[in-house]
């Protein structure tokens, strides 16, 4: 989403309002895969003297994740409220700072880091989630008995090796 700001530095101190939606890519945190809905941006801009222009406002999003004990899809909205400068002629490749060049302010970069600083530290379906075996709550068995399991399971070797050795002390 981006800002046209042209009249606002014009009239220096006057406030204006905006709204509208940035689009947001997913986002891999932690090893872990987060999509992201749209976000809802609203809020106000004023430019000062110096061309900066201070942008208040706050956001809202949806996102989507795994929760962290069962694996289960997990949705989570995200709101945040956000007041930065924007600074004329700032580096645009200068993660502390918000820049703009032109008569245009893109807010891509401010919704994402505000977005992602507020996500939560563990995304869980519910409070009390039991984990991985609270698949069996959803009808889902887990556990599967020597027999069923895989014959590369971490002892098989072992299992085996200790199998020959009993055959080898009984000749």
């Amino acid at each position: 989403m981006k800002l046209d700001v042209t009249q606002a530095i014009r009239n220096a101190g006057t406030v204006y309002t905006f709204q509208g939606e940035q689009a947001m890519a997913p986002q891999d945190i932690s090893g872990d895969r987060i999509a992201l809905d749209d976000a809802r941006v609203e809020g106000t801009f004023v430019a000062m003297e110096n061309g900066d222009v201070v942008v208040d406002g706050t956001l809202a999003t949806v996102a989507h994740a795994r929760c962290a004990y069962c694996l289960a899809p997990v949705s989570v909205t995200v709101k945040a409220d956000y007041h930065e400068t924007f600074v004329y002629g700032g580096d645009p490749e200068d993660d502390e700072v918000f820049s703009y060049d032109s008569g245009k302010i893109d807010l891509e970069k401010l919704v994402m880091s505000y977005t992602v600083l507020n996500l939560p530290m563990r995304f869980v379906c519910k409070e009390n989630c039991a984990g991985i075996g609270d698949w069996e709550s959803r009808g889902v068995s887990v556990r599967l008995s020597q027999e069923e399991l895989p014959g590369q399971h971490p002892f098989a070797a072992l299992k085996q090796l200790l199998a020959e050795q009993a055959g080898e002390s009984d000749d």
